[in-house]
C-alpha cells in the first residue's frame, strides 16, 4: 500500500529538516561541499516506529549519478562509493532555506485575527472592539435585570479623542415589553464639534532620532503573533538617520533623502506634520467620512504645537452633524418557545427545544440552519442576533465553536478560535477565524513500496538480500525522483535516482 505525505513548512521544531547542513549529515564534509545537497533530513520514526531515531537523508547530487551507498556512523552518514561528483552550479545559495518541515495529508489551518471582548467575572460582555476594523473605536454596553436576567438597555458607540479619553458619539437605546422581549431600538448621535489631540514623542538614537505618536491605550491586549494580531495598537513612526553631510528618513512607508539646502530640523518637522495627518485620517476615516460625511480634508481644522521646530502635539476638529432614528421590531410569532420575525430582509424562526435552540435564517440568498446553546432564553438570542455579538458568556474554557452571530453574512458557518486573558476587571476574549489555506507543498513523501518512473532498482545489500524500502521524495527544488533503502544489519543507505 502506498502512502503519500505532503511536506510543509512548520513554524515549530519538527522530525523533518529542509536544507539541513551538509556537516551536519556527512562525516566528511567539506569534501563534497557545492558538491551533494542535503534537500531533507528526517527521522525515521516518520516513516515506521522500528526506525525511531535512525536519521534518513535525502541528497541531490547532478544527474549523471543514479545511486549512491552510504554507511551509518553516528548519526551521519559517511559515502562508500569513491565517485567523482561535479558541483551543483545550478543551485545557488539563495536556494537553501534551512527550515523545519511537516508531513500533513489534510487542510491547513491559518488563524485570523478578528476582535476582542472584554467580558467582565460573571460573563456579561463590557465592550467590544477590533484592532483590525477600527482601532479607535469601540462598544460599550450596560445592563439592567428584567424579568431576572440581565439585559443591555444601552450600547454606546465610543471613539478615542486622545489623552486617555473617549467621546460617546452614538447611543443605542434598547426598550422591551411585558415578557422581556425587544420592542424598539432608538439611536441618537448628538451634533458636536469633535476635537482630538495627539501626541508626539522623539527618541534620540545612535545614528538620529524616530519621532512616534501616542495612540488610543486600546483595550486591545498584545497576544501570540502567530495567532494573526502581532500588534496592540496601530504604529506611526519616523525613522531619521542624520550624517553631518546629510540626512533621510523613512516615514508612512516611504524613504526620503533630506534636502541639504533647507533649514533641517524645520524641514523635518514639516515631513512629521503632513504624514502624522495622512495617518490621523487613515486612522479616524470611518468616523470622518460616513460618520461625519466629511468629503474634502479642507473641513478638518488643524492646530500644531511646535517644540524646537518639531510638533509637539496635532489638534484636529471637525463637525459631526446630528442624527436620529427608531425602529421596532417585526414578530410574527412570540411565545418563550417560538419566535418568528423579520430584521433587515431577514427571517429568523427559533424554536426552544430545552437542550439547543434551533434558528431558520430566510433571505433572498437562501436558507440557512443553525443551533444554538439551550441555556439561553429566545429574548437573549434576539440580542445577539440584534447587536451581532455574544453578550453573555459562561464558558471562559471554550477554544472554538461554529459561529453564525458575529458573522451572518457568510453563507456557510464560521469557525472561530478563542484565547483568555485575565485582566483586573474581567477578561478578554479574543476571537480568530480559522481559515483553511492552500497547503504550500515543498515535496511529496511516498511510503509503503516504491512507485518506480523507470525499471525496479531496489539496491542488494553485500548478502545478497534486498535492502528495506524507506521513502521516495519528490521535491520542488529536484528535478526527478529520489529513493531511499535502509540495511538494518550491515548499517548500509542506498540513494537510487530516477527521472523520465
Amino acid at each position: 500500500m502506498k502512502k503519500k505525505l505532503n511536506l510543509s513548512h512548520s513554524k515549530k521544531k519538527s522530525k523533518i529538516e529542509g536544507f539541513p547542513k551538509l556537516s551536519d549529515c556527512l562525516v566528511e564534509a567539506k569534501e563534497f561541499n557545492k558538491k551533494l545537497m542535503p534537500i531533507v533530513k528526517l527521522d525515521g520514526g516518520v516513516v515506521d516506529e522500528k526506525w525511531e531515531g535512525i536519521p534518513f537523508t535525502f541528497m541531490l547530487q547532478n544527474v549523471d549519478v543514479d545511486r549512491i551507498d552510504f554507511k551509518l556512523e553516528e548519526g551521519k552518514y559517511q559515502l562508500l562509493a569513491p565517485l567523482k561528483f561535479r558541483k551543483l552550479e545550478e543551485y545557488s545559495a539563495s536556494d537553501v532555506k534551512r527550515e523545519y518541515l511537516q508531513t500533513t495529508a489534510d487542510k491547513v489551518e491559518e488563524l485570523d485575527y478578528q476582535q476582542v471582548d472584554h467580558y467582565s467575572n460573571d460573563g456579561l460582555l463590557q465592550y467590544s472592539g477590533s484592532l483590525s476594523y477600527s482601532p479607535n473605536r469601540r462598544l460599550v454596553y450596560h445592563y439592567e435585570t428584567i424579568n431576572g436576567v440581565p439585559m443591555p438597555v444601552t450600547k454606546t458607540v465610543q471613539h478615542f479623542l486622545g489623552n486617555g479619553e473617549w467621546l460617546d458619539l452614538e447611543i443605542f437605546t434598547y426598550d422591551y415589553d411585558s415578557d422581556g422581549f425587544l420592542d424598539k431600538t432608538t439611536t441618537q448621535q448628538p451634533a458636536r464639534d469633535i476635537r482630538m489631540t495627539e501626541k508626539m514623542t522623539y527618541k534620540k538614537t545612535r545614528k538620529g532620532y524616530t519621532g512616534s505618536k501616542e495612540l488610543a491605550p486600546h483595550h486591545l491586549p498584545v497576544v501570540d503573533p502567530e495567532l494573526g494580531n502581532p500588534y496592540a495598537r496601530v504604529p506611526f513612526s519616523a525613522v531619521f538617520k542624520e550624517s553631518e553631510t546629510d540626512w533621510n528618513v523613512t516615514i508612512g512607508g516611504r524613504y526620503i533623502i533630506g534636502n541639504e539646502k533647507e533649514n533641517r530640523l524645520a524641514a523635518q518637522g514639516e515631513l512629521i506634520h503632513l504624514h502624522a495627518f495622512n495617518h490621523f485620517y487613515d486612522l479616524n476615516s470611518g468616523l470622518i467620512k460616513y460618520t461625519c460625511e466629511i468629503e474634502n480634508w479642507d473641513d478638518i481644522n488643524v492646530k500644531i504645537n511646535w517644540k524646537d521646530e518639531l510638533p509637539d502635539t496635532l489638534e484636529y476638529t471637525f463637525s459631526c452633524p446630528e442624527k436620529n432614528d427608531q425602529w421596532s421590531l417585526n414578530y410574527m410569532e412570540k411565545s418563550a418557545t417560538k419566535v418568528i420575525m423579520e430584521q433587515w430582509e431577514n427571517k429568523h424562526t427559533m424554536e426552544h427545544l430545552g437542550h439547543e435552540i434551533q434558528i431558520t435564517n430566510e433571505n433572498r440568498h437562501g436558507t440557512k440552519h443553525y443551533t444554538l446553546s439551550g441555556h439561553y432564553t429566545l429574548p437573549q438570542v434576539i440580542m445577539m442576533i440584534r447587536t451581532q455579538s455574544y453578550l453573555w458568556c459562561d464558558d471562559f474554557e471554550q477554544q472554538r465553536i461554529s459561529d453564525r452571530i458575529m458573522n451572518t453574512s457568510y453563507r456557510e458557518p464560521v469557525l472561530l478560535n478563542f484565547t483568555y486573558t485575565k485582566t483586573k476587571t474581567g477578561i478578554d476574549r479574543v476571537a480568530h477565524v480559522v481559515k483553511i489555506k492552500e497547503n504550500k507543498t515543498e515535496g511529496k513523501l511516498r511510503l509503503g513500496k516504491p512507485d518506480w518512473v523507470q525499471r525496479n532498482e531496489t539496491p542488494r545489500d553485500p548478502d545478497g538480500k534486498k535492502m528495506e524500502f524507506v521513502a521516495q521524495l519528490d521535491h520542488s527544488n529536484m528535478f526527478g525522483t529520489l529513493y531511499l533503502f535502509y540495511s538494518e544489519k550491515h548499517q548500509l543507505i542506498s540513494q537510487v535516482f530516477q527521472c523520465s
